[in-house]
């Protein structure tokens, strides 16, 4: 089945949003930045316009996402999509980006420029194999990429300045070929690796010590059997959130990581006890297949997204982990938001797969108000103000389709219809700049700057 355009689906969709999510727990989403017709943000931010100050009251209702740059990094050419991962290195010079469908490797990218990002290199390996996952180590000049689980091999350890390669000439220094990790988290400050055992018949995650980055040494397997698909650790609570998302055990998992390379539980929240997504209308708070959690940099909370590929979407959740009542052993859900256009998934529609659902993002900590910067497939990239936890919602959306018209995706990409289908959004905040990097499946790596109106 050949998907509706996206314009005309976003149209009818926006133009009801407002009554729709208004009738259902969302409360809250009635104040979204409106679009036009063609589907893109009609609050927009100019050139010339100055972003506030850090000395500024922030209103997050009024926080927007402006544009500043766009590359479709290409071992050759034309580009061909299939693109996935990203993240901002620590000092917010360089972006990495992975590959999943059609493709392979991975990418170095300069945004010390937001307005022209440069791709610096690309590096592939010898059996073709995308590489999905990617992420920066604490120590400068490494990065870990998993490698898909229909190649051989689980990971390797990129050197692309630590001793052995440079940022033009990356070396793989390290590899490790046993198991399969669909994600992998570096610890923040340690030289450990957490990898995910995307499979239903191992236990979640494995532990790396990369003290010696060219011999890999693995610590321990942790948590439940079943399909772990990702690990994120707070560096400052020494906690790490583990997402299941089927076998055994579906919810999350959370760990005393003190000692980084034998975690500990502390505590869990199983889906299997709550609401399903199949068992309410859409907009309502369900749970349903955990994809990953972020720790609120502030304040005792966590932030953990569902994802389905069809039916109802999954959506974000905000777990109160000491906030309130509350604790890391003892989780509790405080709020629930879905994407802007949230809406059932054909599950007879390839297309249509993922579409609504909400993917990869970033905790953005803005003065005293807080927001979430998503990949969110078909949305495109959101911005989600949870300042206020009960109450998480919507704030501003682009449209990550810029350049279809020059676009010659590969035959695996396009099974999944059009762009935009987002993947993630990264954030790096520092004095002068607040950097949103983020990547499309179609269209590649964008930069944006976060403006804002005074309160």
């Amino acid at each position: 089945m050949t998907r509706q355009s996206a314009p005309t689906t976003r149209r009818s969709v926006l133009r009801l949003s407002g009554a729709v999510l208004a009738a259902t727990s969302l409360a809250g989403c009635s104040g979204l930045t409106s679009w036009d017709d063609e589907g893109k943000r009609t609050r927009t931010t100019t050139e010339n316009e100055p972003t506030t100050t850090r000395s500024e009251p922030i209103d997050a209702d009024q926080v927007s996402l402006r544009k500043r740059g766009q590359i479709r990094p290409s071992p050759g050419s034309p580009p061909g999509g299939g693109y996935s991962e990203t993240e901002v290195r620590d000092d917010g010079r360089y972006a990495i980006l992975g590959t999943k469908w059609g493709t392979s490797g991975s990418y170095l990218v300069d945004v010390s420029d937001p307005t022209a990002p440069e791709q610096v290199h690309h590096l592939d390996n010898p059996d073709a194999a995308p590489n999905l996952d990617v992420k920066f180590g604490h120590r400068t000049g490494l990065y870990y990429r998993a490698i898909e689980r229909t190649w051989p091999g689980n990971f390797e350890v990129v050197d692309y300045g630590h001793s052995a390669g440079s940022p033009s000439d990356p070396t793989v220094v390290g590899s490790v070929d046993e198991g399969k990790s669909h994600n992998l988290t570096p610890h923040p400050t340690e030289p450990v690796l957490y990898t995910v055992n995307y499979d239903l018949e191992t236990n979640g995650f494995d532990a790396y010590d990369l003290s010696d980055p060219t011999a890999p040494r693995k610590t321990g397997q942790y948590g439940p059997q079943g399909a772990c698909h990702d690990v994120n650790v707070d560096p400052d609570r020494e906690v790490l959130c583990a997402a299941f998302q089927g076998g055994e055990y579906i919810g999350f998992v959370l760990y005393d990581v003190s000692a980084p390379r034998q975690p500990t539980e502390i505590g869990r929240f199983d889906y299997d006890e709550r609401t399903q997504y199949d068992q309410v209308e859409i907009g309502e708070e369900a749970f349903g297949r955990a994809h990953h959690g972020h720790f609120d940099p502030r304040r005792d909370l966590l932030y953990l997204g569902d994802e389905r590929v069809k039916g109802s979407p999954g959506g974000k959740h905000v777990f109160d982990v000491g906030w309130r009542d509350g604790s890391l052993s003892d989780p509790v859900p405080v709020g629930f938001t879905l994407s802007p256009n949230a809406q059932r998934m054909n599950p007879d529609d390839t297309a249509a797969y993922f579409d609504w659902t909400g993917h990869h993002f970033a905790v953005v900590p803005l003065q005293d108000a807080t927001l979430l910067a998503a990949g969110d497939w078909h949305e495109g990239v959101v911005l989600y103000d949870v300042t206020d936890p009960t109450n998480p919602h919507p704030v501003d959306r682009y449209q990550t389709d810029d350049g279809t018209e020059s676009l010659t995706p590969n035959d695996t990409v396009s099974r999944f219809g059009e762009p935009p289908m987002a993947w993630r959004a990264d954030y790096h905040g520092s004095d002068d700049r607040r950097l949103v990097v983020a990547s499309d499946s179609f269209t590649g790596l964008y930069t944006f700057e976060l403006t804002s109106g005074s309160a």
